[in-house]
């Protein structure tokens, strides 16, 4: 075979590439400003972005006027000892210059680590003097946070406070009064083992407030009311407490997303007073037929939205199946533009989505998830699906668009009545 001729442009250009040295590069740095090189260094960990104080002179002090400050006591992809967490914080934050603004700072502290938690205060204090504004405190034991929360609540300039709290045994935790955050938009709290006392008070505090994310955890009642609210993403999880009562008044809701999940099964009663809410995520685990008339009753209350997602698993101990929602509970959805459901399609369950497109009348697209439910019993075959075959062949999965036109419409809840009806 004929060997193929050589580029000579292409060695030329081989040559160049091999010619470049370490050097170039660091040159073609150092021709950035130092305001590029630190936003650059910004997006780094903080242990990473120290490293590149031995890149050169230049570099030395750089990382230390990030905006983005990232100190952790207990990092085991580097092995960070106390020392070197010590050392970091005085020289980014304590010792940092005036001039250079700090924008974004996250703490994280070993509960064992005496020295770091020694310094909590002053960094926080430090950190107000700059005009912090975004600050994530992640997980902190409350017995560690109970002395900093005043300081906590003192940063007048932050937007954005995320709290990641846990507790040995179950405590309470009681937010102080006379808070200030008038610029706060979001607010993130994560409790583990802490009961949650009355949260209205501080949210009415909170009057620039627009973004609540909530997590607890054996909460056997809530009660939510804010002015300014706009987007709630609110996880419950209860292990060993029913929960009785669930009441959101956030009259300019725009966004909910809601997932319960009930161990004990409890669930008396769920109202939300959301005029403005526009989307719904609802998502419940381990429900039971008990639960059946909050769920129904949380529906009625947002039947205005304009796409609802509703995720429900059953727990199926009976064999005979149970209907989700009954013909008299479905609301009437007469905004409601996109639905999604993912449940165990049984026959009960099917009724009730074809109830429910009789319910909404501009509905424009559906879709349909079969999830198996929490069997208990021998005869599994009971909760098998009833949706239709797909193009794909299987009925695990369900797709129905351009439902605004009545004979699509029509066409759809004709199909789904004749699976509901079918023998298997």
């Amino acid at each position: 075979m004929k060997s193929k001729p050589s580029n000579p442009l292409r060695g030329e250009a081989t040559a160049m590439a091999n010619s470049s040295t370490d050097s170039d590069l660091i040159d073609r740095l150092s021709d950035l400003p130092d305001a590029l090189l630190i936003t650059i260094i910004s997006f780094l960990p903080t242990p990473i972005a120290a490293r590149t104080s031995v890149l050169c002179r230049r570099f030395r002090h750089l990382w230390e006027a990030s905006p983005s400050l990232e100190l952790i006591s207990k990092d085991y992809l580097f092995h960070s000892s106390a020392e070197n967490f010590v050392a970091m914080a005085n020289r980014a934050l304590l010792n940092r210059n005036p001039s250079h603004p700090l924008q974004s700072l996250r703490l994280e502290v070993s509960h064992c680590d005496p020295c770091a938690k020694a310094m909590v205060s002053s960094l926080l204090a430090r950190a107000r003097s700059l005009d912090l504004r975004h600050l994530t405190m992640e997980d902190f034991w409350l017995s560690d946070f109970l002395p900093i929360l005043p300081i906590v609540f003192t940063i007048n300039s932050l937007r954005c406070l995320s709290l990641h709290l846990r507790s040995h045994s179950r405590q309470e935790l009681n937010f102080p009064s006379g808070i200030n955050l008038t610029c706060l938009r979001s607010l993130s709290l994560q409790l583990i083992a802490i009961d949650l006392a009355d949260l209205n008070p501080l949210l009415s505090e909170l009057c620039s407030l627009e973004d609540l994310y909530l997590r607890t955890t054996d909460t056997p009642k809530l009660s939510l009311s804010s002015q300014t609210i706009r987007k709630l993403k609110l996880i419950i999880t209860n292990r060993t407490k029913n929960l009785d009562i669930l009441e959101l008044s956030l009259p300019s809701l725009e966004l909910l997303h809601l997932e319960i999940q009930c161990n004990s099964g409890n669930l008396s009663h769920i109202y939300a007073k959301a005029p403005l809410l526009r989307k719904a995520v609802i998502k419940f685990s381990f429900f039971h037929e008990r639960n059946a008339s909050a769920v129904a009753g949380l529906l009625n209350c947002i039947s205005h939205v304009e796409e609802l997602s509703l995720h429900l698993v059953e727990f199926l101990q009976d064999e005979n199946p149970i209907p989700i929602l009954s013909g008299k509970d479905v609301p009437h959805f007469h905004n409601l533009k996109h639905l999604d459901v993912t449940l165990c399609f049984h026959q009960h369950n099917l009724a009730a989505v074809i109830m429910m497109l009789l319910n909404c009348p501009i509905l424009k697209s559906l879709k349909l998830i079969f999830l198996t439910g929490l069997v208990r019993g021998k005869k599994r075959e009971v909760w098998q699906s009833k949706l239709p075959q797909n193009a794909d062949g299987n009925d695990r999965y369900a797709y129905f668009n351009n439902l605004h036109l009545e004979e699509n419409r029509k066409e759809v809840i004709k199909l789904l009545s004749k699976k509901c009806s079918s023998k298997r």
